[in-house]
């Protein structure tokens, strides 16, 4: 098993090192890098029986401050694609006002600081720090145990994942009155930590595994977009009131926008008993 966690570890390692530079060029790898971010400190969570507790704590630690600033500029493109989407799925004559170009510039706005803040960390010191330590960890990852385990062991620890998703994603089941944003936010990160699990285990456990991964990714995958509905719908409101009484603005596409954001959410409730079969 530590010989596959080491490959798997090796290669999110090499990714978010490299993209540094692209980064700075303001090259478009915001997406492939968090993603790289996201598998390692899956791993670390996962497979943390496998790691020195103290490096590996440490490690998470940096991985998470450095997600949450790619999440700022990555979570705006979802939102901008989103609305893109939205706004051309709408008859002409529903597009009242330079709505696409307003919601672009708004949303560029918030990305321009937000990708600033990423450029800011990148000059840091605290960033140097993590890619010499990403570095290390590329090469020879701390593991507590000299010696590979048996593929058992990792079987054991995918099953293990699987059942944490099962049950937070149970947990989680909305009702029309019910608010559990907080609670499908925790279903969401477990899916992801379960399907990087049996992605790093594939290898070893066989072909099948490809069929629950897709299975895995489609769960993460709706429940994700449950999550850019609410942020969708929270920006449409905000800048809908904004602009109402502005000349040239016309509220009207906004709240059209808004209550479709609405009946995605109403709909996701009502079809949520099909993730968990």
């Amino acid at each position: 098993m530590q010989s596959a966690v080491a490959d798997y570890v090796s290669q999110q390692c090499l990714v978010i090192i490299e993209s540094g530079p692209a980064l700075l060029g303001r090259v478009d790898v915001v997406h492939p890098t968090r993603v790289a971010v996201r598998r390692l400190r899956s791993t670390l969570g996962s497979f943390a029986e496998v790691f020195e507790e103290a490096d590996s704590a440490a490690l998470e630690t940096e991985l998470a401050w450095w997600a949450g600033l790619l999440g700022q500029v990555r979570d705006l493109d979802v939102l901008q694609a989103r609305l893109t989407r939205a706004l051309a799925e709408l008859a002409p004559e529903l597009v009242m006002g330079p709505v696409a170009s307003h919601l672009e510039a708004e949303i560029a706005s918030r990305r321009r600081v937000s990708y600033e803040a990423v450029l800011e960390a990148l000059g840091s010191e605290r960033y140097a720090n993590l890619v010499t330590t990403l570095g290390r960890w590329r090469t020879a990852a701390p593991f507590t145990e000299p010696h590979d385990r048996p593929v058992a062991a990792m079987k054991a620890i995918v099953k293990k994942t699987g059942k944490t998703q099962r049950k937070r994603l149970a947990a989680a089941q909305p009702t029309e009155t019910g608010e559990v944003g907080d609670l499908l936010h925790r279903a969401r990160k477990a899916a992801k930590r379960h399907r990087y699990a049996l992605e790093l285990a594939e290898p070893a456990l066989g072909k099948k595994t490809a069929k629950q991964i897709e299975a895995v990714r489609n769960v993460q995958d709706a429940l994700g977009a449950h999550q850019d509905s609410l942020v969708s719908a929270a920006l449409l409101r905000t800048v809908g009131a904004e602009v109402g009484s502005v000349a040239g603005h016309n509220g009207f596409t906004y709240g059209l926008l808004y209550a479709q954001e609405m009946e995605f959410q109403r709909a996701f409730t009502k079809r949520f008993t099909d993730l968990l079969a």
